[in-house]
C-alpha cells in the first residue's frame, strides 16, 4: 500500500504564467491540472492517480478573478475563501454562500478553487448542486490545430459524465464558471446532510425559486450524492412550477424527487438517502422560498 503522506512517483511539474501556456502544457500526454491540490494531491499520495504531469494554474492572475456584470464570472485559480468574503456572492446568490460556508475548514477555503471542486467530479461535490441549480455554464478552453485558443461553453449539468469524470477532453481547462442574474423576486439555498458539518455530504441539495405572489413561478433544484453524477430534480421542478407554495403542494412535489435519483449505498445506504432527499429538498425549498419574499435573511 502506498504511504498515504508521499508521493511515490515521478512527473514533470509545469508553472505557466499565461491560459496559453497552460494549455499548451495540458497537451502534454498525462498530464493534469493543479489547482489547490486539496483533492489531486491526496489521489497521488494514495496511488489513485499517476500523472505524468502537473500544471500548476494559481500562478495565472488572468484565472484568478470575480468579475460582476449582467451575473457573476468565476475564474477557475479563484479559491472559496474569496467567495465567502465577498457580499454580493451572499446577497445575491445565496445558495452558493451557503455551500462556501459548508466546504471545509477555512484552511481548505484558502487553497481550494471552485473550478477544483468541480473537476474532481465528485457525485456529492459541494459546488455542485448551488451551481446547477443557478443555471450556472462552465468555459472549457483548449489550443485548436491552427495553434489558437478556442472556447466554448456548456451547461454544468452536462459537463458532468459520470462518477469522477466530465466532459474536459486531454488538452482542455477549464477556465471560467458563469453564473446568470438572478430574477429579482427570487431566492436560493443549499442544504446538505454529512456526518459532521465540514465532511463531505452524504447527500446535498440546492433549489433556486423565483416567485410571484404565493405562486413559484419558476423553479430550479439539484442534488449530489444520490447518484452518479449531481443532477437535476427535473420531476420536482415541474411537479412545483406554477404552483402555490402549500405544505400539501410541497409533499406532493418531493415525492416526485424519486424519479430524478438513482443512489447507491456509499456514506448511507440507497435507502436512507431516497427518505433522506425528500425532506432535504423541502427544507432546501422553504429556506429559498422565504428569502425570495425577504422573510429570511440571505
Amino acid at each position: 500500500m502506498s504511504n498515504s503522506q508521499v508521493i511515490t512517483h515521478d512527473f514533470d511539474y509545469y508553472s505557466p504564467k499565461t491560459i496559453e501556456e497552460a494549455l499548451k502544457n495540458l497537451k502534454e500526454e498525462g498530464a493534469r491540472v493543479l489547482a489547490g491540490g486539496t483533492d489531486v494531491l491526496n489521489e497521488i499520495k494514495m496511488g489513485g492517480q499517476r500523472p505524468k504531469g502537473l500544471v500548476y494554474i494559481l500562478g495565472i492572475s488572468d484565472l484568478d478573478f470575480l468579475s460582476w456584470g449582467d451575473g457573476l464570472k468565476i475564474g477557475s485559480a479563484t479559491i472559496w475563501s474569496k467567495l465567502e468574503e465577498d457580499g454580493r456572492v451572499k446577497q445575491e446568490y445565496p445558495a452558493l454562500y451557503d455551500a462556501v460556508k459548508s466546504m471545509g475548514a477555512v484552511q481548505i477555503r484558502n487553497m481550494a478553487t471552485v473550478a477544483g471542486n468541480l473537476c474532481t467530479a465528485s457525485p456529492g461535490a459541494d459546488s455542485a448542486a448551488p451551481l446547477m441549480a443557478l443555471s450556472a455554464q462552465v468555459e472549457i478552453s483548449r489550443i485548436n490545430d491552427r495553434g489558437e485558443t478556442e472556447r466554448r461553453t456548456i451547461p454544468l449539468e452536462d459537463f458532468f459524465t459520470g462518477p469522477r469524470k466530465t466532459a474536459l477532453d486531454q488538452g482542455e481547462l477549464l477556465t471560467a464558471i458563469l453564473i446568470p442574474a438572478p430574477f429579482q423576486s427570487s431566492g436560493s439555498a443549499f442544504r446538505k446532510i454529512a456526518r459532521v458539518k465540514l465532511s463531505i455530504a452524504k447527500i446535498n441539495c440546492a433549489v433556486y425559486v423565483e416567485r410571484e405572489g404565493d405562486v413559484c413561478t419558476h423553479v430550479r433544484a439539484a442534488l449530489g450524492g444520490v447518484a452518479p453524477k449531481p443532477v437535476r430534480a427535473f420531476s420536482f421542478e415541474q411537479t412545483m412550477t406554477g404552483k402555490e407554495l402549500t405544505p400539501g403542494s410541497l409533499a406532493r412535489a418531493a415525492e416526485m424527487v424519486n424519479e430524478d435519483i438513482s443512489p447507491r449505498n456509499a456514506r448511507s445506504t440507497a435507502a436512507y438517502k431516497r427518505h433522506a432527499a425528500s425532506y432535504l429538498i423541502q427544507d432546501t425549498l422553504e429556506v429559498a422560498w422565504k428569502r425570495s419574499g425577504g422573510e429570511m435573511e440571505k
